[in-house]
């Protein structure tokens, strides 16, 4: 069967890949590792040249690119195209709505990760898919009850190239999803992480909000990523909410409080316990970071922290567990 995949560039984007690739029995003719920030413009560059299916997953929406997403859907759907999406961020019902009226298959569950409803809805019946659904959604949406994915996770995001998650996908379409490489690469990632934890300190800076902490922390080079990071920064410090800026966009994590609203605040999307959005951080505090001043960048990030938290409040999560 002849498709376009366009993913979320991350282990979700490509379980979710390999799941339906397992599900239909073919790898995509092409496949797009793509940001929700970037998926209107993918939709709008892309020439279908003879297929006419194409499958996304694992990429939330923002109001700030939604329509442009929608008149690229109805251009493809005028072209002929069958459009499936599944997406497990949050959505707002208008949204799903109107995907549907353009004649979208939208495939939306909050309680599980993209590969999860890719698996849900297409093969539950396959074991592989299954035990690799297990693992990306134990590591995407913060369970941790799946050893697997925290090995796993390691080993996909060890290289963000596009060959490298093309060839990770076509592993796992082959029901491959632990081999020799994969524990290299594991161990190899796994020293460089414990040198990683002694040397992020100079990069965080811990706030005080009535009783809540809330880490703060400057894009560090290598790893640990920004996952472990969160949860070794939190337990250690006792925080309730991670933010970390690159100097041009911020990610939220929590254990416990909807960070998304925060992400949302600022324009972005994602999870309740783990979201990101645009930040453009001064260009003289970027080019200070640039020569090893990192203190300017990590106040100023602080500051808009601050702010867009008590904007919005600190809200407790309730993990959902039922179908949206």
């Amino acid at each position: 069967m002849d498709y376009y995949a366009i993913v979320h560039n991350d282990f979700d984007g490509t379980a979710s890949a390999s799941v339906y690739a397992r599900a239909v029995n073919s790898l995509p003719r092409n496949i797009w590792f793509t940001e929700p920030t970037k998926l209107h413009e993918v939709l709008a560059r892309l020439e279908l040249r003879g297929v006419n299916r194409v499958m996304i997953a694992d990429l939330g929406i923002n109001d700030s690119t939604f329509q442009y997403i929608l008149d690229s859907i109805r251009k493809l759907r005028g072209e002929g195209a069958e459009i499936q999406w599944f997406d497990h961020h949050v959505w707002k019902d208008d949204w799903k709505t109107k995907l549907q009226e353009a004649g979208v298959q939208v495939f939306h569950d909050v309680s599980t990760c993209g590969a999860g409803v890719v698996n849900k809805n297409m093969n539950p019946e396959d074991e592989v898919s299954r035990s690799l659904a297990s693992a990306d959604c134990s590591v995407d949406i913060w369970l941790h009850n799946d050893p697997l994915g925290e090995k796993l996770r390691r080993v996909v995001e060890n290289d963000r190239s596009y060959e490298w998650k093309r060839k990770l996908m076509e592993t796992f379409f082959n029901g491959i999803l632990w081999n020799e490489e994969f524990d290299t690469i594991l161990q190899t990632r796994m020293e460089e992480e414990l040198k990683g934890y002694q040397r992020i300190w100079k990069y965080v800076k811990v706030l005080d909000l009535e009783g809540t902490k809330i880490v703060v922390a400057i894009r560090w080079n290598g790893p640990p990523d920004i996952s472990y990071a969160s949860q070794f920064l939190m337990t250690r410090t006792g925080a309730q909410i991670f933010a970390s800026a690159n100097g041009k966009s911020i990610s939220f994590r929590s254990n416990s409080i909807d960070i998304r609203r925060f992400a949302v605040r600022l324009g972005g999307g994602g999870h309740p316990l783990a979201a990101g959005a645009s930040l453009r951080i001064p260009f003289i505090y970027r080019l200070l970071r640039r020569l090893g001043v990192t203190g300017p960048a990590l106040n100023w990030v602080a500051k808009e922290v601050l702010e867009v938290v008590k904007k919005e409040g600190i809200v407790k999560y309730e993990r959902r567990t039922t179908k949206n």
